[in-house]
C-alpha cells in the first residue's frame, strides 16, 4: 500500500502548525484539529438507462467495474481547465502557446497545486459502478480549508469485486447505438493507460466542495467524504463508428458472443480520454 500524504506524524506536524498560527490569527482555535472522515462513493448516472454521447452514440452499460486506491483531500484549487471547457477557440490557443513557451516542472492540465493535504483514505477497493452506493474504508484528516481532490486507481485490484476486473483498473460492458448501426462492445483500461502527465496512476485536481463538482469547503468537524463518479464522462468521446462492421481493415472482429473489445482502436483512445477526466471524479464533505 502507498504510504499516505497525511500520516500520522504529518496529521501531528499539521496540528502543531495550525496550533501555533491559531493563537495568533485563528480565535476560535479550530483550524488544524485532527478529524474522523467516513468514505462512501455514489453513482451520478443511471447505467441502466441510455445516454446520449457527444457523437450522437446511444450508450447503455450492463458491467462497469472500477479498481479504487488511496483518495487524498488538499487545500488547493481544482484544475478548473477540466471543468470549464467553453474557452474560445483563441484562449485555447494561447494556452497551448503559454504551455509551450513556460513549461512548469511538474505540468498538469490546468497547473494544478496541491497545496497543504487536508486528509485521505488509504484502503484499496473494488467496486461495482452498478451496485449502488458503497461505504469504503474510514480516512482521517485536520480541519480547514478543503478545495480539491485527488483520485488513484490500485493495480492489481484488491477487494472482493478484483477477479471481476480480470486484472485491470476499469472494465466495462455495454451497447452502443447510432441509427441502424448496434454494437456490443467492451472497453477496459490497465494501469500504465491511466497515468497522468506526470506519469502516476492518479486523476489530481478534481473538485472538492459541498456538494459534488463544487469546490471549497471548511472541514469543520467528523464528517463523510463522498466520491461521485460518472462514468458517462468516458464515453463522451467515445466514436463507435471505428469499430463497425465495416469501418475500415483494422476493425476488431466481434467475438463468438457478437461482443467487440474496442482496445487499441480510436475509440478506445477516446474512452481513456474520459476515464483521465476529473469531471468523472468528484468529491463532497459533509458532517
Amino acid at each position: 500500500m502507498k504510504s499516505g500524504y497525511l500520516t500520522k506524524i504529518g496529521i501531528l506536524v499539521a496540528l502543531c502548525a495550525a496550533g501555533c498560527s491559531s493563537s495568533s490569527s485563528d480565535s476560535s482555535g479550530t483550524t488544524g484539529q485532527i478529524i474522523a472522515l467516513k468514505t462512501r462513493t455514489e453513482v451520478k448516472d443511471d447505467l441502466t438507462q441510455a445516454k446520449t454521447n457527444a457523437l450522437g452514440w446511444s450508450i447503455t452499460i450492463s458491467e462497469a467495474y472500477l479498481s479504487v486506491g488511496p483518495l487524498y483531500y488538499f487545500a488547493g484549487d481544482p484544475v478548473l481547465s477540466q471543468r470549464h471547457m467553453d474557452k474560445s477557440s483563441l484562449q485555447y490557443a494561447w494556452a497551448m502557446v503559454s504551455d509551450w513557451l513556460v513549461r512548469p516542472a511538474h505540468a498538469h492540465p490546468g497547473h494544478y497545486i496541491a497545496g497543504a493535504a487536508m486528509g485521505q483514505m488509504l484502503t484499496p477497493t473494488t467496486l461495482d459502478l452498478l451496485g449502488g452506493s458503497v461505504n469504503l474504508a474510514d480516512g482521517d484528516g485536520v480541519t480547514g480549508s478543503t478545495n480539491s481532490a485527488k483520485f488513484t486507481w490500485q493495480s492489481p485490484p484488491q477487494g472482493d469485486l478484483a477477479p471481476a476486473l480480470e486484472g485491470h483498473v476499469v472494465l466495462t460492458k455495454g451497447v452502443a447505438t447510432k441509427g441502424a448501426t448496434t454494437i456490443h462492445f467492451i472497453a477496459k483500461a490497465d494501469e500504465p493507460e491511466v497515468h497522468d502527465g506526470d506519469d502516476k496512476a492518479e486523476v489530481a485536481g478534481c473538485a472538492f466542495g459541498t456538494t459534488a463538482g463544487a469546490s471549497g469547503v471548511n472541514m469543520d468537524g467528523n464528517g463523510t467524504v463522498t466520491l461521485t463518479l460518472s462514468p458517462s464522462v468516458w464515453f463522451d468521446e467515445v466514436d463507435f463508428a471505428y469499430v463497425a462492421p465495416g469501418a475500415d481493415a483494422g476493425a476488431p472482429t466481434p467475438d463468438a458472443n457478437g461482443v467487440v473489445d474496442i482496445a487499441g482502436t480510436l475509440a478506445w483512445e477516446g474512452f481513456i480520454r474520459g476515464v483521465k477526466k476529473g469531471t468523472g471524479y468528484e468529491f463532497s464533505y459533509t458532517k
